[in-house]
């Protein structure tokens, strides 16, 4: 890890990072809605408009992501979220609510690969020869402190002014903007040069083995842990957890997800599936201890999936960069969202009306038992994941045709 913090590029662009991950909004924005006075069935029906629309946009803005390059992507990334959160402190009506949920659903769907792609090239082009898998293990780590930091600080935010939380996160994206200003376009012969490159780039990468295999385990891990989140907040409720003390599960949850990045980073290859494994298993065996042991939960089981679900999708972040052909590599990561977020869609309303018709520990449970198919369709394809990929980002990829890249842009130099 010490290589890939002497990198000028790496540092900037982990300290931009940590200033971008930062959740103020999370544990408050149905509270900021129904206080606006919005009611609830307005407040879940932004909430859906949302999830379709960043579900709807995985393709499109992955295909700009792959045309725009991979620095502005990044900058529009960071100038996306001041907008969105300069918004959403201005609303005033059901038009201004839906206005402000959509961009969040588009900028949502452009986060899939925007960071992903640029810090994997970052690192390939830079001549310290530094592994990806550190400088990734950096990235989450400083991801998940940044949002333990924010879940903390979001209630007093929030008592101080309701709007503060979400003008802190938009002053803090025009900063990583500032800062995203000095970090180096990744140059080398053009990603893409029409939209049909990129379709036709996507289909030959799924041609490969190894793409697809990366494309499901990327999907299943994150329909699966992410679709659980929505069951902690019913919990503290039925446990009857004080806000403080929900505060600090969140933190739990937060920290045990630093750590498991941190892992991810000392890991080698070789040890990758294994660590798939392991992190598939760890998500799986916190949700049926959940079901079974619901106190516990907040302190033991979240944090306990927490660490699982960071390891594995820290891990899945570098293996799809190493398998995917640069020209689409966003698209790629579009992709592995599009699929998971189909299924986050359907489950996570359908967790939340099992944990309020029956019980919380009930839902897990159920998940629990789903996930028993999700972990044994992972472990099949674990088992066929590829080594470590070329140490030459840009040679040809059998799976995307030289003919399909233009050579407008010059070789690249030495290297989120």
């Amino acid at each position: 890890m010490r290589a890939a913090l002497r990198s000028r590029p790496i540092r900037t662009f982990i300290v931009t990072q940590f200033l971008l991950e930062v959740q103020f909004w999370f544990p408050i924005w149905l509270i900021y809605l129904l206080d606006l006075g919005f009611p609830l069935t307005t407040a879940v029906l932004a909430d859906g408009v949302f999830r379709i629309v960043s579900v709807l946009c995985e393709f499109p803005v992955g295909a700009l992501a792959d045309l725009l390059g991979r620095r502005r992507t990044y900058l529009a990334l960071a100038g996306g979220t001041v907008l969105t959160f300069v918004l959403i402190t201005q609303i005033h009506s059901v038009q201004m609510l839906f206005a402000a949920w959509i961009l969040w659903g588009v900028l949502w769907a452009l986060t899939s690969g925007a960071a992903s792609t640029y810090l994997y090239e970052l690192c390939t082009r830079d001549h310290r020869g530094i592994d990806p898998s550190k400088a990734f293990g950096l990235s989450r780590a400083a991801g998940n402190v940044s949002v333990l930091l924010s879940l903390l600080a979001a209630g007093y935010l929030y008592e101080a002014d309701p709007r503060l939380p979400f003008a802190v996160t938009a002053a803090l994206a025009a900063g990583a903007f500032l800062l995203a200003l000095t970090l180096p376009e990744i140059t080398g012969p053009r990603l893409v040069a029409r939209l049909s490159s990129v379709l036709a780039g996507v289909r030959g990468a799924m041609a490969e083995v190894r793409v697809r295999q990366a494309v499901w385990l990327g999907a299943l891990l994150l329909l699966f842990g992410w679709s659980a989140r929505i069951l902690f907040q019913p919990l503290a409720l039925e446990l009857g957890l004080p806000a403080q003390v929900t505060g600090w599960m969140y933190a739990a949850f937060a920290a045990a997800s630093v750590l498991g990045g941190l892992a991810a980073g000392h890991l080698g290859a070789r040890h990758r599936r294994a660590a798939l494994t392991c992190a598939f298993l760890l998500v799986l065996g916190a949700l049926a201890a959940l079901s079974q042991a619901a106190r516990l939960g907040p302190f033991v089981f979240l944090p306990v999936m927490g660490f699982g679900y960071a390891l594995g999708m820290t891990l899945l972040e570098v293996v799809t960069n190493e398998v995917s052909p640069r020209p689409v590599r966003a698209m790629i990561f579009g992709l592995v969202s599009c699929l998971a977020g189909i299924g986050i869609a359907l489950a996570r309303p359908f967790l939340g009306v099992l944990a309020e018709t029956h019980s919380t520990p009930y839902a897990a449970g159920i998940w629990a038992g789903f996930g028993v198919a999700v972990v044994a369709l992972a472990l099949s394809k674990i088992r066929k994941l590829p080594g470590p990929h070329r140490s030459d980002p840009d040679a040809a990829d059998p799976a995307v045709p030289a003919s399909r890249c233009s050579s407008g842009e010059p070789a690249p130099p030495p290297a989120h």
